[in-house]
């Protein structure tokens, strides 16, 4: 029989080892939320090491495809991916975490080009829409029956077919595609054909991070970054990240009250 002692031992050796480990997370670069860059790597890729920090925990953020990021979740080669929009599907596979900032998903045209859509999907049936892969739009994009829908590697390559003319819309995250429209150097250099968002909305998504149901530590990596992340809205880490970012009030505000609602009660 194992006396107290050696017991003792092998639950420190464990709580030692859980909690000097080096979490392996995943995303795609999906700025102003996940950048990429070494300087500023996003706002919500260094709230979410911070929070993780605040409880002890080290974790490293691996850059990749989507469909790749969720394969390797899926297959516990990684903790959990960034930045997940909710799906009924997903749900059945992921655990999710509360939302941890908002995003909404719009159509692009070109400026030149007459297109008609009055706020229902049906009315998009005469085009040709490009959206990443494994993206999700919303849940009635994704399931609506009349809609002709191609795929690309990324967003980016979605909105070089727009600029070329090869498609009449593209779907996808508002935020991101400005950013890349600014700041790829692939679209600078493609035909300058202007681009504008198309309204109304699509719909207003959340980001969440998501852990595979059955990873051995989805329970504990969940619980740590939701007590990591009350820790930091407390302690005011939050608005000073924040502020390292070109944010305006506005949305630094809507940030803030979302943090305070969801994790400082």
């Amino acid at each position: 029989m194992m006396s107290r002692l050696s017991l003792l031992c092998c639950c420190l050796i464990i709580s030692f080892s859980i909690n000097c480990q080096t979490w392996q997370l995943v995303t795609e670069p999906f700025p102003p939320y996940f950048i990429d860059k070494p300087n500023k790597p996003g706002w919500l890729h260094e709230v979410i090491i911070a929070a993780l920090k605040a409880q002890k925990h080290q974790a490293t953020i691996e850059y990749t495809h989507w469909g790749r990021a969720l394969k390797l979740a899926k297959r516990h080669k990684r903790v959990a991916v960034l930045g997940a929009f909710y799906t009924k599907q997903r749900a059945r596979d992921f655990t999710y975490s509360p939302s941890l900032a908002t995003a909404h998903t719009v159509l692009f045209k070109r400026v030149d080009s007459k297109i008609t859509y009055t706020g229902s999907l049906y009315s998009l049936k005469p085009y040709t829409i490009s959206k990443g892969e494994d993206y999700v739009v919303s849940e009635q994009f994704e399931h609506h029956p009349n809609l002709s829908v191609t795929t690309t590697g990324s967003l980016i390559e979605s909105l070089l077919l727009l600029k070329h003319g090869r498609v009449d819309l593209v779907a996808g995250t508002k935020e991101v595609a400005l950013y890349w429209l600014d700041n790829s150097e692939r679209l600078q250099q493609a035909k300058q054909t202007e681009l504008e968002i198309v309204t109304p909305y699509l719909a207003t998504q959340h980001l969440h991070v998501i852990t595979d149901k059955n990873h051995p530590q989805t329970e504990l990596f969940q619980q740590s970054l939701s007590l990591g992340l009350k820790a930091i809205t407390v302690s005011g880490k939050l608005i000073e990240i924040l502020k390292r970012y070109e944010l305006n009030e506005k949305e630094v505000s809507h940030i803030k009250q979302l943090y305070e609602k969801t994790y400082a009660n």
